[in-house]
């Protein structure tokens, strides 16, 4: 393992990457892979990061802010954009692609330790912004404790949503956008908070105000749970095997995982299913009770109920609209 450019946009990634920067850009060297990292400062207290490349070799990723750490929040979007044969690999075979689910964490800075792993594509969007920031941008009120502990700036937090449809859209733009010179701080700037806003509209949606403390180490055991989860959406997980191998009570894997994820265990484990299921309609083109018996369901009306509860439509309606 290496450590690579501590800090994140803080610092400039030429320095650690590589030493090409034309027009924001930093290019990888051939020696270390291929891609790009594109990154702005919009102001002293919100920067943007687009990654797209592939490493020879592993490395870790610390976004560590030093003495400002408690000041700053990074959201990172990560496999933003995803072709169909790459939303089929995880679909479909989750075993090899659970490392690759899209997906964003709003953190602080201290959780943000990533693997980027060898020979595989890496593309991501990373907002690095101020507490002081953020806070006037969302003005959270009394009683809201989520919006209040993310914008306090006083205690460690972790929060992971599954990418919506509208933020891909909006990473689309950002990916391939070309922007006037003299206008691309004004439009990273309204596309960031394109995206903070879209991330807070899933947060918002969430109903346990309950939020326990947090440890590098529980996190990391609480995201094997998660893997191990999606390892095989085909079987329904096991709690005692979870509680197990998680070497927590299983009172606190619970709260620790619904903190996180938003959802119980069953119910983020069920959510995969019914997007398996969706695409299995869609793309695949099964009918509805050949998806529902491919999926372990003997009862179709529980299937419907469950699919129609996850995406918002009943399959039957779903496979109609396709």
């Amino acid at each position: 393992m290496k450590s690579i450019v501590k800090g994140g946009i803080l610092k400039d990634p030429t320095k650690e990457i590589g030493d090409k920067l034309e027009n924001g850009v930093t290019y990888i060297p051939p020696n270390m892979g291929t891609g790009y990292i594109k990154g702005f400062i919009i102001n002293p207290e919100l920067r943007i990061l687009v990654r797209q490349y592939e490493l020879k070799e592993e490395w870790v990723l610390d976004r560590g802010i030093g003495n400002e750490e408690n000041k700053f929040v990074v959201i990172a979007f990560h496999h933003i954009y995803q072709s169909k044969e790459e939303l089929k690999k995880w679909l479909l075979q989750p075993s090899s692609g659970t490392k690759s689910l899209p997906s964003v964490q709003v953190a602080t800075t201290g959780f943000n330790i990533e693997n980027l792993p060898a020979n595989k594509k890496i593309n991501s969007i990373i907002i690095t912004i101020s507490t002081a920031y953020l806070k006037e941008l969302l003005k959270p009120k009394m009683g809201n404790t989520l919006l209040q502990l993310i914008t306090s700036g006083n205690q460690p937090f972790l929060f992971e949503e599954i990418i919506s449809p509208q933020i891909q859209e909006v990473g689309a733009d950002i990916v391939t956008a070309n922007p006037a010179t003299e206008l691309q701080d004004l439009y990273y700037k309204i596309k960031a908070e394109e995206l903070i806003y879209l991330l807070f509209a899933e947060l918002l949606k969430r109903q346990d105000t309950t939020l326990q403390t947090l440890n590098a180490a529980d996190v990391k055991r609480v995201y094997q749970i998660k893997d191990s989860i999606l390892l095989d959406i085909d079987t329904p997980p096991v709690l005692a095997e979870l509680v197990r191998l998680s070497g927590m009570s299983e009172s606190k894997l619970k709260r620790l995982f619904k903190q996180i994820f938003g959802n119980s265990i069953y119910s983020y484990y069920q959510s995969f299913r019914m997007k398996k299921a969706a695409y299995l309609i869609k793309e695949e083109n099964l009918s509805v009770s050949e998806v529902g018996y491919r999926l372990g369901f003997s009862n179709l009306s529980h299937f419907t109920r469950l699919f129609e509860a996850h995406m918002g439509v009943k399959p039957k309606k779903y496979s109609s609209s396709k």
